[in-house]
């Protein structure tokens, strides 16, 4: 999960309030500035933009490396010779650079892990061919996802134009990272115009949560440091090669939030740069920030795993001020962050700050920012009404968190939907027990939203639990979208009282970003893409530390040499 520190005092000049705006350390110097996205979100230009690591990027130290197979590789290619410039190449129809197999790309978040990530870019410049006891052989080649020249882009763009119609249809690309470099590799992906039906996607999981990770079953903690064993010829990267080849390739959904604040002086949007929260200009051009005719600020983000709106967003901004270098460490700061927000701050609640959720649509809608104008969309539906006066559809209590699931995963593995299939939030005359049967699956184009009614009932999830103490959020929605969520003004007495205590904030997170946001308008989500991903098929994570729900029990064949 995570957490957060006291509320620093807020700094007018610290907001983002237009594309010049500017206050406050411009943050940690490794980190790597993203570029804006295009006018145009889905990158129709060959350009490809540069991105750096999340926020959830900043890793710990990992768990144990589980060793599954004793079969010995043979592995080649050992030297490092000068690596080809895949960028320049121009060939009309484009040759594959793989020295045997099918080639793999990895792309490396080098921070993430405690480094421990970066050991990949150890690999040969030109590819290692990597050759099975079992005759099955691939060639690996490695990249930094931050560097300038998009060569490992530009290398997954050439090797899925030289795909062969005879041979296999897809390429695989590995992402060493988080969850947030998950998302950051996607998103280089869409920009370059790789046809994403041509791209299967898996990773190492470095980062904290690695939900993305655990629902793709490569475990929720990545390998330790030294797990290649370079002066053995890079032997360890046999389990890894054999895993890929033996996974599943399956869907997996991407979807896109647009968030809108009000025409006014006063609506910002905030993050976390050292222990401030401030919006520079490095800040509005790596999320994309606009400024709207109306005077309105507007941010677009896809959606991998989640987004949340209110408790676990707040907690998840303290915790970002106070990130340790290592697991345990972060584990104890997420922990007392969690205890002041729920014992001694007031905790802005959905039922004060927002007005109705309700599903809309529009009939050239390719876009998720085109969803805030009501002129232009049609409402399907109304989900739910925070009014008291609403006769039907009306959202019970005043919940201190909304969430939006897209997996079956979040806090590092927390199965929240699943575990909440015994209580809905919104009132109606007839009860809907289609939604509470609802299941949730990553690839079925529908999108899980519920909410927490106290900041206990959220934290109980902890204990993993569902039968004793846990399972205790309350459905809302099951559904395809696209959804809007209208906030009240700012001058609403509810909205006033919602947000005074917290100097008028509202926290949302999306994938593990935390930020804040002033005087909010409307939120859109809608289904962006379906991709895929490579879901591995072994008992046990072949790489890293698997789940508590996948591990073998004891005396099992595969907890020989394991160090668990």
């Amino acid at each position: 999960l995570r957490g957060g520190p006291p509320m620093s005092w807020l700094l007018p000049s610290s907001c983002c309030t237009h594309p010049g705006a500017a206050a406050g350390n411009s943050g940690d110097q490794d980190e790597i500035p993203r570029s804006p996205r295009d006018d145009d979100l889905w990158g129709q230009g060959p350009k490809i933009e540069v991105q750096p690591p999340l926020s959830d990027e900043r890793a710990e130290e990992m768990a144990d490396f589980t060793q599954l197979s004793d079969v010995n590789p043979v592995v080649v290619d050992k030297e490092e010779p000068v690596k080809p410039n895949v960028a320049e190449q121009t060939d009309a129809t484009p040759t594959s650079l793989s020295k045997g197999g099918p080639a793999i790309i990895i792309l490396v978040n080098p921070k993430s892990g405690g480094n421990v990530a970066g050991q990949l870019l150890k690999l040969p410049r030109d590819g290692i061919l990597v050759e099975l006891g079992t005759g099955a052989k691939a060639t690996v080649f490695s990249y930094p996802i931050a560097d300038k020249e998009k060569l490992g882009i530009s290398h997954l763009s050439r090797e899925v134009q030289a795909l062969a119609p005879s041979g296999p249809n897809f390429v695989r690309c590995i992402v060493a990272g988080g969850d947030g470099t998950v998302m950051w590799a996607i998103e280089e992906i869409f920009n370059a115009n790789i046809p994403i039906g041509r791209v299967v996607v898996g990773t190492i999981p470095f980062g904290t949560g690695n939900d993305f990770g655990n629902v793709t079953k490569w475990g929720v903690s990545g390998p330790k440091s030294g797990f290649l064993k370079e002066k053995q010829g890079f032997i360890g990267l046999h389990w890894f090669v054999q895993a890929w080849l033996r996974a599943e390739s399956r869907a997996y959904d991407i979807w896109e939030v647009s968030i809108q604040t009000q025409p006014s002086k006063n609506a910002a949007f905030q993050f976390i740069e050292g222990k401030n929260k401030v919006c520079t200009p490095e800040h509005i051009q790596r999320h994309g920030i606009k400024t709207l005719p109306s005077g309105a600020l507007e941010m677009s983000k896809y959606i991998c795993n989640y987004m949340g709106i209110g408790l676990d967003a707040r907690v998840g901004i303290g915790f970002d001020k106070h990130r340790t270098k290592t697991r345990l460490l972060n584990k104890m700061v997420y922990g007392w962050e969690g205890c002041k927000k729920l014992l001694f701050k007031k905790k802005a609640v959905i039922g004060h700050i927002t007005d109705s959720m309700k599903r809309v649509r529009g009939l050239e809608m390719t876009a998720a920012s085109e969803g805030h104008d009501s002129g232009a969309t049609q409402e399907e539906g109304l989900v739910f009404s925070t009014h008291n006066a609403a006769k039907e559809s009306r959202l019970i209590g005043n919940p201190v968190s909304l969430l939006f699931l897209n997996i079956p995963s979040i806090a590092g593995g927390l199965d929240i939907w699943k575990w909440s299939r015994h209580r809905l939030a919104v009132k109606d005359e007839t009860k809907d027990t289609d939604l509470l049967r609802a299941k949730q699956d990553f690839g079925d184009g529908r999108l899980e939203c519920l909410c927490y009614r106290t900041g206990l009932s959220f934290y109980l999830e902890q204990l993993r639990a569902p039968l004793l103490v846990s399972g205790n959020g309350s459905r809302v929605y099951s559904g395809g979208g696209p959804l809007r969520l209208n906030f009240k003004d700012p001058t609403d007495k509810d909205y006033i009282k919602g947000t005074a205590h917290c100097k008028g904030r509202t926290y949302m997170q999306v994938d593990g970003e935390f930020f804040v946001v002033h005087e909010p308008e409307s939120v859109v989500i809608r289904h962006h893409q379906t991709i895929r991903v490579l879901v591995s098929n072994e008992e046990v994570s072949v790489c890293c530390t698997p789940s508590p729900r996948d591990r073998p029990k004891r005396n099992s064949p595969h907890e020989a040499g394991s160090t668990e």
